[in-house]
């Protein structure tokens, strides 16, 4: 069977024009009737069926399982492309949300560094959302990934390395500084500072927000989470940060929040199931699973 054939196939589906199939792959309309018929007489069956009194191009039962299978088939050969030019390269494609990376990769750095792999990093660092993508894509093939909850994939090898908690973190000046836990019912007047982007942070305050029923009113939003915590230094506004965001050299006051959800900061180290890692890509993973979290 040729691949080809499958990629006419697939695009006839989607487009149901002999036509304009033949246009986007630059071949005569011939050219794809015939492979057509050669899947045809593959496996024995009819794939398309032809309306003449209204035109129409109609997919079978049979040709409706070979396009999906056809995707599929196709999207292990792009994941192969990917993959075997990486292996050409020395880099390990490494994913690396940027909130991770500033409180937890530290402590696993000296040791990637002792042990030659460091330097070796391709890091591409994003929210954990569009790093799921990349990584079942194949343009990276190691990942730290943040997630509300527990990480759970039917496509990916995961292996969660801990979970920690969000807290309300206030100036030392507000109100509130001088309280050990908050509820975010009582959160409603505040003057909000947020995470923005495809980070762990929104999701969990938009879950603990709709526990409590309140509408916040958010102030300013930012992907830096420095910049967040100087602008509650300054007392514009209160935030929700996983815990190890503040530490004790921050000016800053952290409360706990009483709300029971079961929303935390997940981390997870995951790589696609279907890979086969290096030898330096496995001892990345070992490393990697000995981050205290």
């Amino acid at each position: 069977m040729n691949t080809r054939d499958l990629a006419y196939f697939k695009a006839l589906v989607e487009q149901r024009n002999y036509t304009a199939v033949a246009e986007q792959f630059s071949v005569s309309q011939p050219t794809v009737t015939q492979a057509i018929q050669r899947l045809e007489k593959e496996f024995d069956t009819k794939l398309i069926q032809h309306d003449r009194a209204q035109h129409k191009t109609n997919i079978t039962r049979s040709g409706q399982l070979l396009y999906e299978k056809a995707t599929m088939i196709q999207h292990n050969i792009m994941l192969a492309h990917q993959e075997i030019e990486g292996a050409k390269q020395s880099k390990i494609r490494f994913g690396l949300p940027p909130t991770i990376g500033t409180m937890h990769f530290p402590r696993v750095a000296g040791k990637l560094l002792q042990a030659g792999l460091l330097q070796r990093l391709d890091v591409f660092e994003t929210g954990s959302d569009e790093l799921y993508s990349e990584l079942l894509a194949g343009h990276i093939d190691i990942a730290l990934l943040g997630s509300v909850l527990p990480m759970r994939s039917p496509e990916l090898n995961v292996t969660h390395l801990g979970s920690r908690p969000f807290k309300i973190v206030v100036s030392p000046e507000h109100p509130l500084a001088d309280v050990k836990a908050v509820s975010f019912k009582d959160l409603g007047n505040e003057n909000f500072i947020t995470l923005n982007g495809k980070f762990v942070h929104p999701k969990a305050f938009k879950a603990y927000c709709d526990y409590a029923g309140i509408t916040p009113n958010v102030v300013y939003s930012t992907p830096d989470i420095f910049w967040i915590k100087s602008l509650i230094k300054a007392n514009l506004g209160v935030a929700m940060l996983v815990s190890d965001a503040v530490t004790d050299a921050d000016p800053l006051t952290s409360l706990y929040i009483t709300d029971p959800l079961p929303e935390r900061f997940n981390i997870s180290v995951a790589t696609r199931k279907d890979y086969v890692l290096t030898e330096d890509e496995e001892r990345l993973v070992r490393i990697l699973n000995e981050m205290n979290v």
